[in-house]
């Protein structure tokens, strides 16, 4: 009798965690999904002192990885800036938890480099590196300026064709008001010619107190032109917005990456965050070198 009881204990548990298995690949149904967006909504709106001209929605609802509960981002939108936090939540809408679900099994710098997308994308160094090192940056932003200049004047001389630079527009147009143009200019250069978008990648950030509003698409022209490429193609794309897919592009994969600041860099997977000092990115490339990344 113990026995068969110890039997049947151990296949209601298997059972169990079967059905716990299953209901954990099973899409939230549109009751759960209202219900955990009115009780989220609820909750900030209390406690995070909201203001009037913020909507918040519950979006991105999805199964997660562990049993009885689901996935999901928190959007605040003001105007036309958005801003996702994720969450994880219990599909009663009971319980949240604000981050994301960590399965410890993965490793982080290749679950990082498999959401960057390096396809067709605009190359400095050697196509064929062992260490990428990506970067979203911001134009107009001071201390991208600053990490420019540590990049080619340190790490692409000091280790060659060791690495490769991959740069990703993420502007952020809510404080820098030229630096979406600028990532739209570079984007529609990209289209023409990647020798184009490495042309004004520098010229940005090594003239970024001399650029406004009013006058980057002048100057960007006028690099376009000594970069021997059609400014009348250039122009086109620039005034229509044809490239600012790519843009978006870039926005969305940094917001799946979890970058909130310029600039961010991952070197081969390792995120390194602001305007660091040569011996930051040091570490993080010879870490990748020897095999640490």
């Amino acid at each position: 009798m113990r026995s068969t009881s110890l039997v049947y204990v151990v296949l209601l548990a298997a059972g169990l965690a079967a059905c716990d298995k299953v209901q954990s690949t099973v899409p939230p149904s549109e009751a759960e999904k209202r219900t955990i967006d009115e009780r989220i909504q609820s909750y900030f709106k209390k406690v995070a002192n909201v203001p009037a001209n913020v909507t918040l929605k519950v979006v991105d609802l999805t199964a997660a990885e562990l049993p009885g509960t689901l996935k999901a981002n928190l959007e605040a939108t003001s105007g036309t800036n958005t801003q996702k936090v994720p969450l994880l939540v219990s599909r009663d809408g009971r319980y949240f938890i604000q981050g994301q679900l960590i399965d410890l099994t993965v490793d982080p710098f290749k679950a990082a480099m498999e959401k960057i997308n390096l396809k067709d994308q605009p190359v400095r160094g050697n196509p064929d590196a062992t260490v990428t090192i990506v970067e979203y940056s911001d134009f107009q932003c001071p201390f991208c300026s600053r990490a420019y200049t540590t990049l080619e004047s340190q790490v692409l001389k000091e280790y060659g064709d060791r690495v490769r630079l991959v740069y990703k527009n993420f502007p952020l147009s809510n404080i820098h008001p030229w630096a979406e143009s600028a990532a739209l200019a570079t984007a529609c250069a990209r289209k023409q010619s990647p020798a184009g978008f490495w042309k004004l990648y520098d010229f940005f950030f090594q003239n970024q107190q001399a650029l406004t509003p009013e006058n980057l698409k002048e100057k960007a022209s006028g690099v376009i032109k000594d970069a021997g490429l059609d400014v009348g193609a250039f122009e086109t794309c620039f005034d229509s917005k044809a490239a600012l897919d790519l843009v978006k592009a870039d926005e969305a994969e940094a917001n799946a990456l979890g970058v909130r600041s310029t600039p961010t860099f991952f070197i081969n997977g390792r995120k390194l965050d602001g305007a660091l000092p040569y011996e930051n990115f040091k570490t993080a490339i010879d870490q990748a070198l020897g095999g640490g990344a």
